[in-house]
């Protein structure tokens, strides 16, 4: 890495040596400052956009998120439906307006759905399901239109877009038959002709839905005393048959179990057998409506949102509380591979609907809003300006200076300066010296080497300016400097978003990853040599927000043989060998 000339390497052997120190100091202009967000939680770094004090009674609500950006959304309010649009979509936006979007039926969901600037709501009067379309993105609506030869949704509602255009709702009544699904499909701008009817084995008690190949829907199932997730999917030629319904699997994983004993002391049915009661319909439905409405029902109300870069999500609530799961790359719907259970630390009683856009997820109840930039790849901030011209402290001034190196840590550099005579009163301000270069950020560049007739000196290291100070006491005046490398920089560096590499495709190498992470700080990246590994193996890698970059390259390190080290922001990766000539890392002389 670094050489040692043969006039120093003379000097440092002779007995009279003198040592010689010299600091130089210059502007430096690092990468733009990544905007730090509220992390919440390992996996995304969610972002309350409403206040906490929202007092909106929870209900039946949706999301949706057209092309402006926009956030719109519905929610029962008794009978009535209530509508937000709000276009800045920020935590000073005013999340507090409700528009009325008509009269529903109380206790009935609802749902809203967007694609580029068409924004479709559905709703039912308990006879019919109707819709309410938009096509500025939410900002005018035309009038609630009955939907032909249809079934209404008190028992779930969902709708979804598939990329062409197409889309499909999915609604469940106990009108004809408690058991069934309705399913209703927009092809080409036509609509089916209705009573899609689909015969099932449970009693369907809420709705989700979104397409990728074929339109998967999560339901949530009464089976006997318990509560229950459940997939199914309606075939669109992916994995089923276009119009083949794969009918429900359980899964196991999410259930709850319910106590009808107070909606049994209501009405009572004998059975064959003396002393056994079952519920009736009404009695379950009831026993849910009930539950949900006192917040605590032990599984609610699962919402999907499907973003090519990100995959499937879906969300849910156990006992009032939102968990999200992702689905697995590489896997379909089909196979009910969800991983990743994450929850939200906040009580959203009817569960947190989710849309999003090209950059940002969104969940949100009547009361709350969060948002959250997508997962996925990650680049850098641009590349700051670099360094400045160097400016030389006075040799008479440095009344010490103390250098702490480590190996894949911080390394640090303490210089004490004599200001008896004020000379850095007055730091930081203005251009073209030494005491304007004097600011958090700027680089320190410190040689050591011998005082001779041409004073031989060696750059050992350069940093930069964490902090500084001053420290006075009778009969002293002191100026001090506390500097970090290139690790210390990766340390205060933390990612505000969650980032995903190699999760799709091998995309990049451990060298790849470093070579990222340093860009993080305006550093680069090269070689003096590099094993095969370093080019060869793509970790699967995810990183949490409030992760710092340091932790993330030596985690990198750990899949490979390779060393690293830096010369200012530059780091070289080694791979040691028996045969390597020797190096020198340079320390301040005894």
């Amino acid at each position: 890495m670094r050489t040692l000339s043969s006039a120093l390497a003379l000097e440092q052997k002779k007995a009279t040596r003198k040592p010689l120190v010299k600091l130089e100091v210059a502007t430096y202009g690092h990468p733009a400052a990544v905007s730090s967000t509220a992390l919440q939680f390992s996996d995304f770094a969610w972002e309350r956009l409403t206040s906490s004090s929202d007092a909106t009674t929870p209900a039946f609500h949706s999301l949706a998120v057209p092309a402006d950006g926009s956030v719109c959304r519905v929610r029962m309010d008794g009978a009535h439906i209530k509508y937000q649009r709000v276009t800045s979509t920020t935590a000073s936006s005013d999340w507090s307006i409700w528009s009325s979007f008509g009269t529903g039926i109380a206790g009935h969901p609802i749902a809203i759905v967007a694609r580029s600037a068409q924004v479709i709501a559905f709703a039912d009067d308990g006879t019919n399901l109707y819709r309410k379309e938009s096509s500025d993105s939410g900002a005018s609506w035309g009038s609630w239109t009955s939907m032909a030869n249809t079934r209404p949704c008190e028992r779930g509602l969902a709708a979804a877009y598939k990329s062409n255009g197409d889309l499909a709702v999915v609604h469940a009544s106990d009108v004809n038959d408690p058991k069934s699904l309705y399913i209703d499909i927009r092809s080409g701008g036509t609509w089916s002709s209705g009573i899609g009817q689909i015969s099932g084995e449970y009693e369907i008690s809420a709705l989700a839905l979104y397409h990728n190949g074929d339109w998967n829907i999560m339901a949530l199932l009464l089976d006997g005393d318990y509560i229950r997730l459940a997939r199914g999917v309606y075939g669109d030629g992916h994995s089923y048959t276009a119009g083949v319904f794969s009918g429900w699997e359980i899964i196991n994983s999410y259930r709850a179990r319910i106590t009808f004993s107070a909606q049994m002391h209501l009405r009572q049915f004998r059975t064959g057998r003396a002393g056994r009661y079952i519920p009736t319909y009404y009695e379950r439905v009831s026993a849910v409506n009930e539950m949900r409405a006192v917040d605590n029902l032990g599984v609610d109300d699962p919402f999907l949102v499907y973003d090519s870069g990100m995959g499937a999500l879906m969300s849910f609530a156990k006992d009032n509380k939102p968990w999200f799961y992702r689905l697995r790359a590489g896997t379909d719907f089909k196979d009910s591979d969800w991983y990743k259970a994450i929850p939200l630390d906040v009580t959203a009683t009817y569960g947190l609907a989710l849309a999003c856009d090209s950059t940002y997820l969104y969940a949100a109840a009547p009361n709350q809003v969060w948002r959250t930039v997508l997962p996925g790849s990650w680049t850098p901030p641009s590349a700051g300006g670099g360094a400045g011209t160097n400016y030389s402290i006075p040799a008479a001034h440095v009344l010490g200076v103390k250098e702490k190196v480590e190996a894949l840590s911080i390394s640090s550099l303490d210089v004490v300066l004599d200001n008896s005579k004020g000379s850095y009163d007055s730091i930081g301000s203005g251009s073209g010296s030494l005491a304007a270069s004097l600011k958090r950020g700027s680089q320190v560049t410190l040689s050591i080497g011998y005082r001779t007739s041409s004073n031989l000196l060696s750059e050992a290291g350069r940093y930069y300016i964490e902090s500084l100070g001053y420290r006075r006491k009778p009969g002293e005046n002191l100026f001090t400097i506390h500097c970090i490398d290139a690790w210390g920089l990766l340390e205060k560096f933390s990612f505000n978003r969650p980032v995903e590499w190699n999760s799709g495709a091998d995309t990049y190498a451990v060298y790849d990853l470093i070579g990222l992470i340093l860009q993080a700080v305006g550093g680069s990246l090269s070689y003096k040599s590099r094993s095969s590994y370093i080019m060869s193996i793509y970790p699967r890698l995810t990183i949490h927000p409030g992760q710092n970059g340091a932790a993330v390259l030596r985690n990198l390190l750990s899949y490979v043989p390779d060393v690293i080290f830096f010369v200012g922001l530059t780091g070289y990766i080694v791979y040691p060998q028996a045969s390597d000539s020797p190096t020198y890392w340079l320390r301040f002389p005894k």
